[in-house]
């Protein structure tokens, strides 16, 4: 757990908690997306068996980029974040057994950082501000 930890905390971030995955930590995480006016989700996948730290593919979500606000009007991109972030709880909860989660601040961003150490490796990272996330 420390060794990860030390892989994803960037210099600024103040961890708040930590922990193997369980149902409360998706739960808070379906609730505060109201309380934050932008949402981003990144997933970082890891496949390269000779390199675990190396970022094989990355999809990245937020208001405005990514896929999914391209069918909504942007008076409906938080609703579409929120809907793409209870889509990312349902997924974690299936391997809630195989799974870490941190959550951190750094400055006006909470994050929330799921790493999936099952049969393949990928990070899902949720960001929350009510200011504009910087990709």
């Amino acid at each position: 757990m420390e060794k990860i930890l030390k892989h994803i905390m960037r210099p600024n971030d103040k961890i708040i908690k930590y922990g193997v995955l369980d149902e409360k930590i998706l739960r808070e995480l379906k609730m505060i997306t109201s309380l934050y006016d932008y949402i981003e989700v990144v997933t970082n996948y890891y496949d390269d068996e000779d390199d675990p730290y190396r970022i094989n593919w990355t999809d990245i979500e937020g208001m405005g980029y990514g896929w999914a606000w391209m069918n909504y009007d942007e008076k409906d991109w938080h609703k579409m974040m929120s809907k793409v972030v209870s889509h990312e709880t349902d997924l974690l909860l299936r391997n809630v057994n195989d799974a870490l989660y941190f959550v951190y601040e750094n400055g006006k961003v909470k994050t929330y950082h799921f790493v999936y150490i099952g049969d393949c490796r990928y990070d899902t990272v949720i960001s929350f501000s009510n200011n504009e996330i910087g990709l």
